[in-house]
């Protein structure tokens, strides 16, 4: 007789947690439907006028005709974007509130004696949104060609001076990578931003930077700044008189800048399921492509789960860099 009670107590609560959990699933079903319900915040963690501003404006123009909310750009620079992720790392994981950033995401805590967040446990992957090269510039007064500033560098030692867009940047490590593989030696000095980099390389405060393609060819353009090579393994159909780094005198170099969307860990996978859907098809409308072309970027889509391990490589490359280098936070 207390066999078939505990069969049937067992019977009973069995199915009320069959109920439960197909209530939850119903409950999840129906958040992502009416999502969003409110405007999206798009943190963009650098300086306003930049490249990642710029590919987050043509973004969350599509994504606010797709989702039927305004998606509005919030620009918080500092800390080389450390700042604006950990703003997205402490935000309600609700897909209200997302970060678009780009390959610093994966650095600049590595250099941090105190890490604002971890890219791997604090966020979500949403999607890859595309790929740039990046170019080596140089103020008008430098050499006109790599080979030469390297042979400068070298006779001078410390005496030259790189941007990067702060402390732990792509933009920082680009060169630290550069400086390893040409063996020589130039002074970092971090900035705010991109825009701020390259506003003191026109100035001639420093001498040189690696930065995004969009942010400096309009300068290279017009001559205010010099371009001595692109960081991609073969030169950039946008710059096809640039020689590559690796050609120019540095042979095996090869960096590439990314651009991302990611939101808060423990965001609902039916709400970043949704997200991805819907900025996957706009990176394939032709009008986008083109106008993150005419940045220098090609897009890039894929699964959430495609990044998340382009994302760890591009982590342990990095750390192998600061290993090898013996860098320390500044």
């Amino acid at each position: 007789m207390m066999r078939i009670l505990r069969l049937c107590l067992l019977s009973f609560f069995s199915g009320s947690c069959a109920v439960l959990v197909a209530l939850g699933s119903v409950a999840v079903a129906t958040a992502a439907e009416s999502y969003p319900t409110r405007p999206i915040r798009m943190v963009q963690p650098f300086a306003p006028g930049g490249g990642v501003e710029a590919q987050a404006r043509i973004v969350s123009q599509r994504l606010t005709e797709a989702l039927g909310q305004p998606v509005v750009i919030d620009s918080r620079p500092g800390a080389g974007g450390a700042l604006g992720a950990q703003i997205v790392a402490n935000s309600a994981p609700d897909g209200h509130t997302l970060l678009f950033t780009n390959a610093a995401f994966a650095t600049v805590s590595l250099l941090s004696s105190k890490p604002l967040f971890d890219p791997l446990r604090d966020f979500a992957p949403v999607i890859h949104v595309g790929s740039q090269p990046q170019i080596l510039v140089a103020h008008p007064s430098m050499p006109a060609t790599l080979r030469e500033l390297l042979a400068l560098a070298r006779k001078q030692p410390d005496k030259l001076s790189f941007a990067s867009a702060g402390t732990g940047a792509i933009s920082q490590l680009t060169v630290e990578l550069l400086k390893a593989m040409a063996g020589v030696n130039v002074v970092h000095v971090p900035y705010k931003g991109s825009a701020p980099s390259v506003t003191a390389i026109l100035s001639g405060e420093v001498q040189i930077a690696i930065l995004s393609a969009n942010v400096v060819m309009p300068h290279v353009r017009s001559g205010k700044l010099r371009a001595l090579g692109v960081t991609s393994a073969r030169r950039s159909a946008s710059l096809p008189e640039v020689p590559a780094i690796a050609e120019a005198g540095v042979p095996g170099y090869e960096t590439t800048q990314w651009s991302a969307i990611l939101a808060p860990a423990r965001t609902p996978r039916a709400v970043v399921t949704r997200l991805h859907a819907e900025l996957d098809r706009a990176l394939k409308r032709d009008d986008v492509s083109q106008q993150l072309a005419n940045l220098g970027v090609e897009p890039a889509g894929g699964t959430p789960e495609a990044f998340a391990t382009y994302l760890r490589a591009d982590i342990a490359r990095w750390t192998r860099l600061i290993k090898e280098t013996g860098l320390r936070a500044e």
